[in-house]
Formats: structure tokens, C-alpha cells, sequence
């Protein structure tokens, strides 16, 4: 069998394109390849950015599911609407543009044109004329401040709004925990997006002392990358627009069967992206330490709690009800994620990243017929349950008597009856629901049903 002889040399003497074809197996002869030369649109490309398709040499798999992306033809964007050349636009849209060997123009540095791995993880020349020197090596950051370099102001208030909302420090009490060396095995997969993402998405096992000594400030919150996935598109959105994709580390909506076994009401696999985090995390109704985790959104949303693993047959304090809401297309986003874009100075646009209920969502979907009306029919929801729980704790007396030991309720907590554990765990899977009724109405209703009638059976 003839073989081609190949020639090979140090990777630095091949042009970026040589370099492709390298990788690609096809033989470079240094005498007859005529790709050994810079390609036309990257003369300027000399200084310290080399472009993605460099850095796809080592990364391709990264390189190949980036290319899919709308960061990869973010500079096509601007050029649709003749806006390639305004200089508030490209450098967002460009890598390094206005740095010092960043993007120019088409003609000289092409290479640089879109959002590409050195826009993130910073120039890369150092890194690839010496691959061994870990010390040249890119940094990798889980800062939201990365994202933040583009999206924000109010065009893209992404970073903004992220910035203002609870996913943007780790809880105080939390943090305390962590940087004394504790918890971080129990807590961190929600409260720290550094945890989730190495232990829960890498599946890395971490010592609770991780992150010892690190203040509140200096630990990963819920930041971008904990949601979204920096290099591909993941078809986890069910109805992206505009070619969009979210690129969402799990699926936007998720409908499991409501299941009232401890396992399945800790298991987050079962659930949307919001619920990997936003479920119980197991105590039931014969807990007598601490109540519900205020975490049980995506249990109430199915219409689920969790039952003594003693009952064989698991039987609900209520019957399962899965809510009405279920059927909006985006679930939590629907609400809490409501984007428009912009349209003015006077409308700028809405990313949705407070994540705070925004009724808009609600009557875009169609299910209600306007925005106000949806802002009614929530405030009415939230007063009928809001005033029963009121009513109950009325009814109940002082905390003291029937509360959970860890707050104010009695260190005996044998002297507290069945029907008042019942009543206790339900009113407070409510309140950690926290919406006050809404994400599954009838489901809270059937609970405060039930409320009722364990303090009837107890004559208060």
C-alpha cells in the first residue's frame, strides 16, 4: 500500500489553517501545501487572541458544540440590521474588539469575529505557544461577571437583574457555615453553584471544608453557568424564539406524576431546572426538630409531599392535585422568567433574571385574558390563603405549645398530638412553598381543607 510521507514540524510554524487541515488528518507538506500561509482575513491577527478555531486544535469537542451557538455568529446578528460597525454594539459581539490585537474588521482578523472562547477565558497566544506552562493556561471562571461584560445595560439587563435577585449570594446564615468548613455536602448542592456544578453536574466529591475561609462575596452563588451551558445549545427550552436556546443545563419544564415517597419528593431528576434545587428535602409531617425546607416549590407545583416511608401504602395527608399551571408551556419562566425586549429608552428590555412574578407572563400565555386580570386573580389567592393561615395560628395559641423545637416549640415533643403535627407540617409546607397559594391552587386549598379539620378533631 502506498502512504503519503508526511513532514511534520512544530505546530507553531503552521497558519491557523494549516493547522486545521493537521487535525483533520490530511497530510502538510512544508514544499507543496499552499495553506501554510496566513489565510485571507487574518493578516492582523498577530497579536496576543488567536481565535476559536487555534484553540479547537486541543478543544474540539468544545470548539464543534460552541459552533452551534448564537455566540459563534454573533457579529452575523449585527451585519442582519447594518449595525457591524457601530462601536456600542461590536465590542459584544467580537472578541477583543478595542483591545490591543482584537477584532478590526472582517478583512484582517476575521478569526475574532463573533463571541469566541478567548471572549470569556481571555487571550490565548501564551497559552498555545507553550500548552505545558499550566500557569499560561486560560482561566475558567463560574463569575457572573463574565456574562455580565455583555449582558447588561438595557438592551441586555441579564446581568442587572441577576445582580438585584436572591440567586446572586449564597445565604447569609449558609455562607457562615461553609466558611467555618461545615455543611457544604448538605447544603452546598443548592446554595453554591461552585458545589452543584463539581459535585451534581461533574460528579467530583468534595470536603465540606472546600470552602473554608472564604467570605459570603468570594463564594459561587446561583450564577449564569450554574443554569446555562457557556458551549452548547442543549434543546432544553421547549419554545426558544429567534433561533434561541437558553442552552439550559436540564429541561424548562417537567411534568413527573405526583409521587408522595420521600425518594421521589427528594429525587430532582424527576423535576425542571428550577426544581433541582427548589424541592424537599424529605422531612414529613412526624419531623419534630425542624419543618418543611423552605424548598418544596417543584413538590406543591406536582401536587406531592413527602410521607413517613412507614406508611406502606404512602398515603398523602391530602390527595395529590396536580396544579392547573402545569399546562403553561414554560412553567416557572412563564411567571418568574418573563422577557420582552427592547423597544426604547422608555421600554428597555426584560430578561426576567429578579426571577420576581411578573403577571405579563401570565396573560401572554393566554391562560388569562389580561394582565390585570391575572394580577387580580393572584392577589385574591393570596389573601384567601394567606387570612386561613392567620386563622389557624389563631386558633393554635402561642408557638410555644405546638411549634417545631428548633423554633420556640416545646422540647417534649411527645406532648403535641398526631392531628397538630399534621396541621403544624402542612401549614408550614405552605409558607415554604412561598407563593402563597399560587402555584397550585386547588392543591393549597385542599390543604387548608385538612387544617381545618385536624384542629376541629383537636376541639380548637
Amino acid at each position: 500500500m502506498n502512504r503519503t510521507k508526511r513532514t511534520f514540524r512544530s505546530p507553531r510554524s503552521y497558519s491557523i489553517a494549516g493547522i486545521c487541515l493537521l487535525a483533520a488528518g490530511i497530510a502538510l507538506s512544508g514544499q507543496d501545501c499552499p495553506l501554510t500561509t496566513t489565510p485571507v482575513g487574518d493578516s492582523g491577527l498577530t497579536g496576543d487572541f488567536v481565535g476559536s478555531t487555534r484553540c479547537s486544535q486541543c478543544h474540539s469537542s468544545v470548539h464543534t458544540t460552541w459552533m452551534s451557538t448564537l455566540h459563534a455568529t454573533a457579529l452575523e446578528t449585527l451585519e442582519a440590521i447594518d449595525q457591524d460597525t457601530n462601536e456600542n454594539c461590536i465590542g459584544c459581539h467580537t472578541v477583543g474588539f478595542g483591545m490591543e490585537g482584537g477584532f478590526v474588521s472582517r478583512a484582517v482578523t476575521n478569526e475574532l469575529a463573533g463571541v469566541g472562547c478567548e471572549s470569556c477565558h481571555g487571550p490565548g497566544r501564551a497559552h498555545v505557544e507553550n500548552v505545558q506552562d499550566e500557569s499560561l493556561r486560560p482561566p475558567k471562571s463560574l463569575a457572573a461577571s463574565v456574562c455580565g461584560t455583555c449582558h447588561t445595560g438595557e438592551h441586555h439587563p441579564t446581568f442587572d437583574e441577576w445582580s438585584e435577585a436572591g440567586h446572586a449570594l449564597v445565604t447569609e446564615h449558609v455562607t457562615e457555615n461553609f466558611e467555618m468548613g461545615l455543611s457544604v455536602n448538605s447544603c452546598g448542592k443548592c446554595h453554591s453553584g461552585e458545589f452543584f456544578l463539581r459535585s451534581i453536574v461533574g460528579n467530583e466529591t468534595l470536603a465540606d471544608d472546600v470552602f473554608m475561609g472564604q467570605t459570603r462575596e468570594e463564594q459561587v452563588a446561583i450564577t449564569c453557568a450554574v443554569c446555562h451551558d457557556p458551549h452548547e445549545q442543549t434543546g432544553n427550552a421547549p419554545t426558544p424564539e429567534d433561533g434561541r436556546d437558553f442552552q439550559l443545563r436540564f429541561p424548562e419544564a417537567a411534568s413527573p406524576t405526583p409521587t408522595n415517597t420521600i425518594d421521589a419528593a427528594t429525587n430532582a431528576s424527576r423535576f425542571n431546572i428550577c426544581g433541582q434545587c427548589h424541592h424537599s428535602r424529605g422531612r414529613d409531617w412526624t419531623a419534630t426538630s425542624r419543618g418543611p425546607h423552605h424548598s418544596v416549590q417543584a413538590n406543591v407545583y406536582a401536587g406531592e409531599m413527602p410521607m413517613p416511608d412507614s406508611d406502606d401504602d404512602v398515603t398523602p395527608l391530602v390527595a395529590s392535585r396536580v396544579s392547573v399551571h402545569s399546562f403553561a408551556v414554560e412553567q416557572c419562566a412563564t411567571c418568574h422568567l418573563y422577557r420582552e425586549d427592547f423597544e426604547s429608552d422608555e421600554a428597555p428590555a426584560i430578561s426576567g433574571h429578579s426571577f420576581e412574578v411578573n403577571t405579563a407572563g401570565c396573560a401572554a400565555t393566554g391562560c388569562h385574558p389580561s394582565n390585570d386580570q391575572a394580577t387580580a386573580a393572584l392577589a385574591t389567592v393570596q389573601a384567601e390563603v394567606t387570612d386561613a393561615l392567620a386563622a389557624f395560628k389563631a386558633r393554635l395559641g402561642a408557638e410555644s405549645t405546638w411549634g417545631y423545637s428548633c423554633c420556640g416549640g416545646p422540647a417534649d415533643q411527645s406532648t403535641i398530638s398526631d392531628n397538630i403535627k399534621k396541621a403544624r407540617f402542612l401549614i408550614n409546607y405552605i409558607e415554604g412553598d412561598g407563593s402563597k397559594g399560587i402555584h397550585n391552587p386547588d392543591y393549597v386549598r385542599d390543604m387548608l381543607t385538612a387544617i381545618d379539620g385536624y384542629l376541629d378533631d383537636e376541639a380548637l
